[in-house]
């Protein structure tokens, strides 16, 4: 019960927010400077359009050594670079998850490794994470363990502590406790209460802080550090950050690791914050994880829900090759090389590595207007595939399976396997150069075009399949047999009538002979002869309703044969 009317309790006071500047550095990304008043301290806030043009999230790969902020943003290419989770040394580990160019950490550099269950922070964690055109986050242990207090309707795996990202996330940052629940600004009735955060004791002192969040569309991403330790600035309890993260405009927000750890860069001018100072004059703090803003201004946004997709691939299949939208390298390009060969005469390849974590990878995004079997096919240049243990991953309808493809064998298409795919995204193929023991010079993992190749019956396939459930109302295209065959007693044209009546008498007009399966010229009526169907007796039964190739008690396409061989009897005899 106390933890309800904890839970709507006012804030003891508001932080009031006056902007001092507002610059945008970069297409889609807006730098702001706040002074905030109760307290008093200087806040710096980036707002990430996530559907602007170039725009793309990136985190840390699992690192051996700590960096700050801007060495690591500088290394990869980044235009904003921001400190990330709380982390401990030996081994080198954050709190939560995390995932840096698409590959997850280790489990034991992770807060999931059930080697630190005892640890107190085990399960707290919350996550925002970015994959291919999808933005997603998972409340933290808190939250999911109050659902009385704070009932959730949104968000990854809810009743999951710790739960793992979905299949195909890029780029991950964890942290807690949870600021901004869905549009709800957690609240104190003072933020030194010793209620206040009860899963982390040290929001009820003020220091420097950092916090990430979303907005309700999921199309912007908001990163705020706030400095402290200093005259000019003395930093935020947790109820004030979250103060600052709700009037901000987020739906969801996460504290991340503060105090001298509090850090943000902007590549063309560097620390916007007074690193130094948050770490108490020891200068800016190597820390563990970081966000990067990628902003060049050109590419496809990578993480906009609302984007178009890059491609969709119709209900036959189709192929998506290394030039297109769908398909992007990861790791340092310098491992990378290109070749004017293979498939549309341009190849990716990479050496293949003993290591337990992929450095080199490529993937091939799929988003199919129709779901269904389908025979996954990568193309193989014999001159440049050599390794002989490729390592494939295919994610089709949320299961992800693992192939080993023998690439100094292959040559063309090579099959991966059949694979049951849904309509629509989050669905995709890659290829990784990890491999497990020793690996010889010059194994060359070659990244090139895959395609699909619809398996079974499927409506637009050209031919209708009774067996498969298929009909001419449900596939009108599968049974266009041209023009109607008079007395054969199936609607051939599938416009949905019988145009002729199938003849009762035995000599018909003029007369046929049942018996020889000449028919005389009179009119389309027949006899019982056995020139119309094998076993005599005249046309067989329909449904005059349906199409020909339809299922139910109709004639199926042999029966549509065996009419056309009648028919042409019947013409042979007329003209004799």
């Amino acid at each position: 019960m106390f933890l309800a009317l904890w839970a709507v309790a006012p804030p003891a006071a508001a932080v009031t927010l006056s902007l001092v500047s507002e610059e945008h550095p970069y297409d889609g990304v807006t730098l702001l400077q706040y002074r905030t008043s109760s307290p008093s301290a200087d806040a710096f806030v980036v707002r990430v359009d996530l559907c602007e043009a170039g725009i793309r999230l990136d985190a840390t790969q699992a690192p051996s050594v700590q960096q700050t902020a801007g060495s690591w943003g500088s290394s990869v290419g980044a235009e904003v670079a921001i400190n990330g989770d709380f982390y401990r040394t030996g081994p080198l580990r954050v709190y939560g998850r995390a995932i840096g160019e698409g590959i997850a950490w280790p489990l034991e550099q992770t807060g999931a490794d059930p080697a630190y269950s005892s640890e107190w922070y085990w399960n707290d964690y919350g996550w925002i994470g970015f994959g291919h055109d999808r933005v997603e986050f998972t409340h933290s242990g808190w939250i999911k363990n109050n659902q009385g207090s704070w009932p959730t309707v949104d968000g990854w795996a809810q009743g999951d502590l710790g739960a793992a990202p979905p299949p195909g996330t890029l780029a991950l940052v964890s942290g807690f406790p949870e600021l901004v629940v869905e549009g709800t600004t957690y609240t104190c009735s003072s933020p030194t209460a010793s209620d206040c955060f009860p899963d982390r004791t040290d929001m009820r002192e003020r220091h420097p802080r950092s916090a990430m969040g979303l907005d309700a569309t999921r199309t912007e991403l908001i990163l705020a550090v706030v400095d402290g330790r200093t005259a000019q600035s003395s930093g935020m309890y947790g109820a004030e950050l979250a103060d600052l993260m709700g009037q901000l405009g987020a739906y969801e927000a996460f504290n991340l690791d503060g105090g001298g750890s509090s850090q943000l860069w902007v590549a063309d001018r560097g620390y916007v914050n007074n690193t130094s100072g948050n770490n108490l004059g020891g200068g800016t703090r190597a820390v563990v994880n970081h966000w990067g803003v990628f902003a060049n201004g050109a590419d496809r946004p990578a993480h906009c829900e609302t984007e178009p997709a890059c491609d969709t691939l119709p209900a036959a299949g189709g192929k998506i090759d290394d030039d297109s939208a769908c398909f992007r390298t990861f790791g340092d390009a310098q491992y990378w090389r290109e070749e004017a060969a293979g498939e549309g005469g341009h190849l990716y390849w990479t050496n293949a590595w003993d290591t337990d974590q992929p450095n080199n990878w490529a993937w091939w995004q799929l988003d199919l207007d129709e779901g269904g079997d389908y025979d996954v096919q990568a193309y193989v240049d014999p001159a440049w595939g050599v390794f002989g243990d490729a390592h494939y991953v295919v994610v089709a309808d949320g299961v992800q399976t693992e192939v080993s493809v023998d690439q100094g064998a292959a040559s063309g298409w090579t099959s991966l396997g059949t694979f049951s795919f849904a309509n629509g995204g989050d669905q995709f193929v890659a290829v990784y150069d990890d491999a497990a023991g020793a690996v010889g010079a010059d194994q060359h993992v070659v990244a090139d075009a895959v395609q699909l190749v619809r398996v079974g019956s499927w409506c637009g396939d050209g031919a209708c399949d009774p067996d498969q459930g298929e009909s001419c109302e449900a596939c009108p295209a599968d049974c266009d047999l041209g023009e109607e065959l008079p007395g054969n007693g199936l609607d051939d044209d599938c416009d949905g009538t019988v145009d002729e009546t199938p003849g009762t008498s035995g000599t018909g007009t003029t007369g046929t002979t049942g018996t020889t399966g000449t028919t005389g010229p009179g009119t389309d009526t027949t006899g019982p002869g056995t020139d119309d169907v094998p076993g005599g007796g005249g046309p067989t039964a329909v449904d005059p309703k349906g199409c020909g190739c339809a299922g139910g008690g109709r004639a199926g396409l042999g029966g549509v044969l065996l009419a056309l061989a009648a028919l042409r009897r019947r013409r042979q005899s007329t003209a004799t």
